[in-house]
């Protein structure tokens, strides 16, 4: 049974980010390809430290011109707006920084 990526240590995490990476170019279908990328960034995530997220505006890895202002992290998830008043939560392993504060 395979460990939670909660509990694997770095070089297991890394192993599964390829893993899901080689998964992804190999799917047939979009769901499939979908779903791989997603155990990607989840993997991917906890290899980061959510320290070095704090409150401000990021954009979203593979979501072009989304602009998502992070108000608070959760775990490895960044919870906030989108546009004027959609809530919408995305992992920290999508987020970029583009200015912090306010």
């Amino acid at each position: 049974m395979k460990k939670l990526y909660s509990q694997m240590s770095r070089d297991e995490l890394e192993s599964e980010m390829l893993e899901n990476l080689e998964a992804a170019a190999r799917a047939e279908f979009q769901s499939q390809k979908e779903l791989f990328e997603r155990k990607y960034y989840t993997a991917k995530a906890y290899t980061l430290n959510p320290a070095d997220f704090p409150p401000g505006i990021y954009a979203v890895e593979g979501q072009p011109g989304t602009l998502f202002q992070l108000k608070y992290l959760n775990g490895i998830m960044g919870w906030g707006t989108v546009g004027a008043e959609a809530e919408a939560s995305f992992l920290i392993s999508m987020l970029t920084p583009v200015s912090h504060g306010g």
